[in-house]
């Protein structure tokens, strides 16, 4: 009897694919593509927890309330924490985090399908008005994004929402203590009636970890913070197809800035004989932001969906100095208040035709910004050397209303059973400080080899927009002759434009692990960063020249009953040659250098990892995550290689059922369990002012009442 010899895989591709071709219509009622267009257009979140890809062809790692709160931290962690233990994401100083190599604003906020205002990831973003408190779901997309995403594309922070007729309990109060002098409460309630759903949500901290400490010591030096942020979310079915929703959130905090022990006066200043100690200076960082969501969604038709949203938001920050201290340091001493309110539109609308779904929206925002400094600093010689005694006041104020708007068309179609295409174009203009605009196409393929394998593959063009709120286009010739001068150069950025191939693979090994593997590459034009000017914390927007940045990830999940665990590796690097504007980041030396070769970013280590479990035993949950750092980079033109970082976080919780009253939860956490110090940032780098360190050996106590 002949052998008979099994067709290789690639065989079976290639005859499926042509099958394909020829029969476009034979697989048009493909069960694997949600059926809501909307789904596919504007929420994406139709995952398991753990790495999957979306309908359209992005990279998608998701995490329920339920595996939020089962971290060591808990459900009131700082969102960029929860961030961090997802692939391609690396934290940074003041929990900024960076996705897949980008810089820290490039990346948007989504909830409940709206984008959120841009500057709401402004610099740095310790505090959020995102709290994981109110978060139901959360997805991380990147990779190649569909058309309906542009401005922010480094990724999509996508969530839905509590909603008040969904939840199991009414609510919950909470408070969490510890070393730091940590003291947090926090309060959920939830509620409906006749179809309305409500859900508020409210947090207050103090403690002495308002920003990474400035020392390798267990307690920062001047670094209190007082901040809270309320939430809430409203909606009501007007009719059986459509929903009526209202979002709100608030925050604000007052924020000493943390100093430094022990450094050598700079400056003299008349009228001060002894210089006071620099563990003293008294600098405050104070933010605020406020929030409005009214959207309106449902269905046209058996076969069509839309929604329509309008935002308004409202975000400050104000650096309040020591003046005495900060020009004796450090030669300039400045009151900074810069300002931004925001006005936007966004309308989604999808067809399903046949094998098509067709989508097209529009997204228009106003985003007026000013930005008010006064500031004291010394009369120099163009050399930088202080020539007086008796400080210049300065002036600089800058105003724009910043208008940003796009349009999309995209098609979804489902070519045969397997294999999907996405396909879309856009058109944005940016105009204000700086202007821009661009046509940006997108194409992503999608194949189901099988039930448990997804491959994909795409390419995008985007356009990315600055960071507005830290524009001072009038800051460079203001301080021109002063100790607070910079080198000549460009003041205001200019939009980004990059290309991007990505390529990856998602399999369900079993019924309880899944695994993927993913590889991008992206060549940059105007590729946008931030520093500091000065010795302001608000950070500022410049443009390199050009470059390229390349990355792969690996991330499995395993899940049964009462356990869940994920392991990540990240690795990537980010080249960037010549700088195109905002020079006053730099000295002449490194500028010159920057201009002739290309530098290592120092946004992500080459190596990155985290990990971490929870298992839960009857009334009992253990948890752990951890992250790990090959170093980030810093010095001349990041020539330095910092240390390895390595936390590790551990929690232990025991449930109590109260009689007539509900259940209580008693959690002991513990962060950086083996005390490491951990250098984030030194004091000398690109942009960077001082040094940055991740927390040590912290011990927190948390009672939660769930009624």
């Amino acid at each position: 009897m002949p052998h008979l010899r099994t067709p290789s895989a690639a065989v079976r591709v290639a005859a499926l694919l042509g099958a394909c071709l020829v029969l476009p219509g034979a697989y048009a009622e493909d069960t694997s593509i949600p059926e809501s267009p909307l789904n596919t257009v504007v929420i994406e979140a139709t995952a398991l927890a753990g790495p999957a890809v979306s309908p359209t062809g992005a990279n998608q790692y998701s995490a329920s309330a339920e595996d939020i709160a089962a971290t060591p931290q808990g459900k009131t962690a700082p969102l960029t924490d929860v961030l961090a233990q997802m692939p391609g994401v690396a934290i940074d100083q003041n929990q900024q985090i960076h996705i897949r190599n980008t810089e820290g604003p490039q990346f948007q906020y989504q909830i409940n399908g709206v984008l959120i205002p841009l500057d709401v990831n402004t610099n740095p973003p310790f505090l959020s008005m995102i709290n994981p408190l109110f978060i139901k779901r959360l997805d991380l997309l990147d990779g190649v994004l569909p058309s309906r995403y542009s401005y922010a594309t480094g990724g999509v922070v996508s969530i839905q929402t509590k909603d008040g007729c969904e939840q199991s309990s009414s609510g919950d109060v909470s408070l969490r203590a510890g070393q730091r002098d940590t003291l947090e409460p926090s309060l959920e309630f939830a509620g409906c009636h006749d179809g309305l759903g409500s859900y508020v949500s409210a947090v207050y901290q103090h403690s002495n970890t308002a920003f990474s400490s400035a020392t390798p010591g267990p307690t920062p030096i001047h670094d209190f913070t007082r901040q809270g942020q309320v939430f809430g979310f409203f909606s009501y079915p007007v009719t059986p197809g459509d929903t009526l929703s209202l979002l709100v959130s608030g925050a604000r905090s007052s924020n000493q800035l943390p100093n430094v022990a022990g450094l050598a006066a700079q400056y003299e200043l008349a009228g001060v004989a002894v210089a006071p100690s620099s563990a003293d200076i008294n600098s405050y960082l104070n933010f605020s932001d406020a929030l409005a969501v009214l959207s309106l969604s449902g269905s046209l038709a058996s076969n069509a969906s839309y929604q329509i949203a309008y935002s308004q938001h409202a975000i400050s920050q104000r650096f309040d100095p020591d003046p005495i201290g900060e020009l004796i340091y450090q030669g300039v001493a400045s009151s900074a208040s810069h300002d931004d309110h925001d006005y936007t539109l966004e309308a989604d609308v999808s067809f399903k035709l046949g094998a098509h779904t067709l989508a097209s929206g529009f997204y228009a925002g106003e985003y007026r910004v000013s930005a008010n400094d006064s500031s004291l600093a010394f009369p120099a010689d163009p050399a930088g050397d202080q020539l007086s005694d008796v400080p210049l006041n300065v002036t600089n104020n800058a105003h724009a209303n910043n208008v940003i708007a796009g349009a999309y068309l995209s098609d979804l179609w489902r070519i045969c059973g397997p294999l999907s295409a996405s396909m879309g174009m856009r058109f944005d203009t940016l105009s204000g400080f700086t202007s821009g605009h661009q046509l940006d196409p997108s194409i992503n393929l999608v194949y189901r080899a099988d039930a448990a394998t997804t491959f994909h593959l795409g390419a995008a063009r985007y356009f990315q927009v600055p960071s507005l709120l830290g524009i001072s286009p009038t800051a460079q010739a203001a301080f021109a002759g002063t100790t607070a001068a910079g080198p000549p150069g460009i003041p205001t950025p200019v939009p980004e434009d990059d290309r991007e191939w990505d390529a990856g693979v998602v399999r369900q090994v079993t019924g309880n692990l899944t695994v993927s593997a993913d590889a991008y590459y992206e060549w940059t034009t105007h590729y946008l960063d931030t520093g500091q000017f000065g010795v302001v914390p608000i950070f500022a927007p410049f443009n390199y020249d050009k470059g390229h940045l390349w990355g792969a990830e690996l991330a499995a999940h395993y899940q049964v009953e009462g356990l869940s665990a994920y392991a990540n590796l990240t690795l990537g690097r980010n080249w960037q040659q010549g700088v195109l504007t905002g020079q006053f980041n730099f000295d002449p030396g490194e500028l010159a250098y920057i201009d002739s070769h290309a530098i290592v970013l120092d946004h992500q280590p080459l190596y990155g990892a985290s990990a971490g479990a929870s298992w839960r035993v009857g009334s009992y949950t253990i948890g752990a995550d951890s992250i790990y750092s090959s170093g980030l980079r810093a010095g001349f033109a990041d020539e330095k290689k910092l240390p390895q970082v390595l936390q590790v976080n551990v929690s232990a919780e025991r449930a109590f059922e109260v009689p007539g009253v509900g259940v209580l939860t008693n959690r002991l956490a513990v962060l950086n369990v083996f005390d490491r110090t951990n250098l984030i940032r030194p004091a000398e780098g690109i942009g960077i002012f001082q040094s940055a360190y991740g927390p040590r050996l912290t011990l927190y106590d948390t009672l939660t009442l769930r009624f």
